[in-house]
């Protein structure tokens, strides 16, 4: 049993992988506390598995998951927290955003008693538009969501093992851990820590990644989507109703005649383009409880380095 666990996913990240054990091992000693780091990496395009292999050879604190493919980042930490056996758990990032050095202020917070201490980053070192479509877009979740997530928090945490034990009984299709960590509701509390600056390397999050996983996430934790369609559905129906009333009415009372093809048929291309985008929507639910259904495991692992069995 370690005190602290520190779970990484990493991909192509070759560049900064010395810089950061240097910095995590500086950090860690100081606290005079046992602890082991699993790096969980899938395919990559440059020397980060020889690197991780040698480091895990190197260093016996270091264990390395390498997954046969690309789950995606949040399945490869639910592997890391699959494996990880400290009393607490720190989940960070591969690319030196998050500092090695702020795991110090999350391990003093949970040692009051929380079991969820989330960093909360002064600002994310994005770029303007990223931050401001960032910002949009997690307000636009927020309203949509039943969970509400903080626009300036990252995977950058610690947990207690508790935590951990509940987390990991999630074993959904394209899981969402930012989520799911709210969704259980454990005490939780928040630290504000310093956004790095990617020095080494290449985000791989796309814009269009990123708004495909916020969907995602949207549609796992809330039905509110289905009731948008719902009441639109209502109220396209009554509209239509009081149209047709006031027709009728012109036309009986007032002699107008029922004209308007160009009007009929912008209102039937409109209904179409709704009943499309409704028909999408539920699609992407079934399409998702068809996945679930399939009892797939959430990732493979290819191959193990360093001391799995302590």
């Amino acid at each position: 049993m370690y005190e602290i666990s520190i779970v990484i996913p990493v991909r192509d990240e070759e560049k900064n992988i010395n810089d950061l054990i240097r910095r995590i091992f500086a950090t860690v000693e100081s606290l005079h506390k046992t602890f082991e780091i699993i790096f969980v990496t899938d395919i990559n395009r440059d020397n980060t598995i020889d690197l991780l292999d040698a480091c895990s050879k190197q260093h016996p604190n270091i264990k390395v998951l390498k997954l046969s493919n690309s789950f995606g980042q949040h399945v490869a930490v639910m592997a890391g927290l699959d494996h990880c056996l400290g009393k607490y758990t720190i989940i960070m990032d591969g690319d030196l955003q998050d500092y090695p050095e702020d795991i110090l202020l999350l391990y003093n917070k949970i040692c009051e008693g929380y079991d969820i201490v989330y960093a909360l980053k002064d600002k994310k070192n994005e770029g303007f538009l990223r931050n401001l479509s960032s910002r949009i877009f997690n307000g636009l979740m927020n309203s949509l969501s039943d969970i509400k997530i903080d626009s300036n928090s990252s995977m950058f945490r610690i947990i207690s093992r508790k935590a951990r034990t509940e987390v990991i009984k999630f074993r959904e299709y394209e899981p969402s851990l930012t989520y799911i960590f709210s969704f259980i509701n454990l005490p939780t509390a928040t630290i504000k820590v310093t956004s790095g600056v990617r020095i080494q390397g290449k985000t791989k999050y796309s814009f269009l990644k990123l708004v495909n996983f916020a969907i995602s996430s949207l549609l796992s934790f809330s039905r509110k989507p289905l009731r948008m369609i719902s009441n639109f559905g209502y109220i396209v129906s009554l509209v239509s109703l009081i149209y047709f009333i006031v027709v009728l009415y012109q036309y009986f009372f007032f002699g107008i005649p029922i004209l308007g093809w160009a009007t009929i048929v912008a209102i039937i291309t409109f209904i179409g383009g709704i009943q499309l985008l409704s028909i999408g929507v539920i699609g992407e639910y079934i399409g998702r409880i068809y996945m679930q259904t399939k009892n797939r495991p959430l990732y493979i692992v290819e191959k193990r380095f360093g001391n799995f069995d302590q």
